[in-house]
């Protein structure tokens, strides 16, 4: 612990130069706390770059190709590892999980953040005349970066739309017990516990991870997902007890109740935090509404 804290501040110093501490001080401290070894090697060896060019002008050229070598196989092995899966291979893992992928990420988002000051830092003694190419290198780069980063998000997103589309497919069959006149159970439904367990899970570990930013736009589109999906299966259940009624309405507010807790700024454009369809399915079948 005390050599990643030196290793953490050494880094510090050593981007100082770069401005970017000064620049974004909150996002290099809250992405240090989570870059997993071979991110703070390469953030190491991108210093170490940056100190060859300031010392040795003459080899500013050589080292910016370098750079961008450096950071095309760094995005690449780690899109092999992470979204191909690879890691399972490498170091047996069982699963990626959305843990890892949050992690992922985060130093893709990271490096990405750090394109702009690190080209502008190596640029300064490169000639006009061989600046254009090694731009056009770099901003290629930079995308790639951004392409990765929205690619790991969508992954995300999949991830929580295949586990609601599991649950969904036991609905029927739970929905069944609820007509009977024996159902007095007042609790939530087993599918409305678990879809809210595992959003909650996807959200607490998310959260821990990620920027404030990337779980406004993780959240939009699983909310959205939430929204659509939900709906569509409840409005095609077929219930006619009061009690089945009953329970239909206490799941429905159970999620919503779990949906307007999730991140998804300006969802919509209605007072109520991340208001959708679901809420206008319990108005328009239930005449009632779930608050902030």
């Amino acid at each position: 612990m005390l050599s990643f804290f030196c290793f953490s501040r050494h880094l510090m110093y050593s981007f100082n130069h770069l401005c970017f501490c000064e620049m974004y001080p909150c996002l290099f401290s809250i992405t240090l706390q989570f870059l997993f070894g071979s991110g703070l090697i390469l953030l190491k060896m991108l210093s170490e770059y940056v100190d060859i060019s300031k010392c040795l002008p003459s080899l500013s050229f050589e080292v910016v190709q370098r750079v961008v070598e450096i950071l095309k196989h760094f995005n690449t092995r780690t899109c092999q590892l992470v979204l191909g899966a690879g890691a399972m291979q490498v170091s047996g893992l069982k699963s990626i999980t959305s843990k890892h992928l949050a992690l992922a990420s985060q130093i893709i988002s990271f490096v990405h953040s750090l394109i702009p000051d690190i080209r502008r830092v190596l640029f300064l003694k490169i000639p006009e005349a061989r600046k254009h190419l090694l731009m056009s290198e770099l901003d290629r780069v930079t995308q790639d970066y951004k392409v990765h980063r929205d690619e790991i998000h969508t992954k995300l997103v999949q991830i929580m739309r295949e586990r609601l589309l599991a649950n969904l497919r036991k609905l029927p069959q739970i929905v069944e017990s609820w007509n009977g006149p024996d159902d007095n159970d007042s609790q939530p439904s087993l599918f409305a516990k678990a879809v809210t367990k595992e959003v909650t899970y996807l959200h607490r570990i998310l959260s821990q991870i990620l920027l404030e930013v990337d779980l406004q736009a993780i959240f939009r589109q699983v909310v959205q997902i939430f929204h659509s999906h939900i709906t569509e299966a409840f409005s095609k259940l077929e219930v006619s007890s009061p009690q089945a009624k009953n329970r239909l309405c206490r799941d429905v507010q159970h999620i919503l109740v779990c949906i307007r807790k999730l991140p998804a700024q300006n969802f919509s454009s209605e007072p109520v935090r991340n208001y959708g369809l679901l809420d206008e399915f319990l108005a328009e079948k239930f005449g009632t509404k779930v608050d902030e």
